[in-house]
């Protein structure tokens, strides 16, 4: 029903010599409802997503027809009815499987010390290979900001390794951490206070930064902000724009999860499966148009769409 009232477009297919036009709807074209229909709030009802809950379960409920499931995504500007949509249980653990299936593996060029440094982000980058021993696996990404490699191989371990770039150059490296990517930091987040009346804010903090006792924190740069990635400099030190100052690697918030200093601390860490599942938390309510506004609805649509 709602897709029948998008307009046609032209589309030539190629397929060698042959080309051949054909008209198709152009479900590209956005449209959404009047100001004046969503500026009322008697017009809306908050309803919380069910686990599973699809549109047109919704649209069945709400308007007795399956068919407007277009109108519960309109309602709410979804354009991806799949990540726009909050997922199921069983969809959002599949969909945290497929995304993070490899393994972080998190490294710095020194095994200890408080002057630890680590690679610049131009000697890591995909397509270089990590060794221990006999083990090889080749690097699917680098994150430069997090000291961290992506792997497929589970099987290496903490202590001394190898990597060899694309050009076939080989540094030597230290293993501080690996973990499942599902599991594996996403990024650190702080709750700092926030105006009066005990309120308190959460405030996502770089990873090569330092927390102070009054809850700033301190951001990790070499030699600037315009740097592209917060990168630590040779004798691995971050530099801290605020006192013109640098601070060690091993003080920073991912110098204490990879365990630099000791044993490895996971406070202010937020997990890449946790992270999903809080996102995903964030569409669960949604506002349903009242039945009684459906027609006036419909018609706005094919008003704006010619129909």
């Amino acid at each position: 029903m709602y897709f029948s009232n998008f307009p046609y477009v032209e589309y030539s297919l190629n397929n060698g010599t042959d080309i051949k036009t054909v008209f198709v709807r152009n479900i590209l074209r956005r449209v959404g409802l009047s100001d004046e229909l969503k500026g009322s709030r008697s017009v809306f009802l908050e309803y919380d997503i069910k686990d599973g809950e699809r549109p047109e379960h919704i649209a069945e409920r709400v308007y007795g027809d399956v068919s407007y499931h277009w109108l519960v995504l309109l309602t709410n500007d979804i354009v991806d009815p799949y990540h726009g949509w909050c997922k199921s249980s069983e969809v959002l653990e599949q969909y945290v499987a497929k995304k993070y299936s490899g393994y972080s593996v998190y490294i710095t060029n020194r095994t200890t010390g408080s002057t630890l440094g680590w690679f610049y982000n131009t000697k890591v980058r995909q397509g270089a290979t990590l060794t221990q021993g006999s083990k090889n696996s080749a690097v699917e990404e680098y994150h430069p900001e997090f000291c961290r490699l992506i792997i497929r191989d589970p099987d290496f371990s903490v202590g001394a390794a190898s990597i060899t770039g694309v050009s076939g150059n080989s540094y030597p490296v230290y293993i501080h951490r690996i973990e499942p990517e599902r599991t594996s930091l996403n990024h650190f987040r702080i709750t700092r206070p926030s105006g009066s009346c005990g309120a308190v804010e959460k405030v996502v903090v770089d990873p090569l930064s330092q927390q102070t006792n009054s809850y700033d924190y301190i951001g990790g740069y070499v030699s600037g902000k315009e740097d592209i990635y917060p990168i630590v400099d040779a004798s691995g030190l971050c530099y801290d724009s605020s006192i013109n100052g640098t601070v060690d690697l091993w003080e920073t918030y991912i110098g204490r999860y990879m365990g630099i200093s000791g044993t490895s601390v996971n406070q202010y860490s937020v997990a890449n499966n946790l992270y999903e599942i809080e996102e995903n938390e964030k569409k669960r309510t949604i506002k349903i148009l009242h039945p009684r506004y459906k027609k006036q609805a419909v018609q706005e649509l094919q008003s704006l769409l010619g129909a």
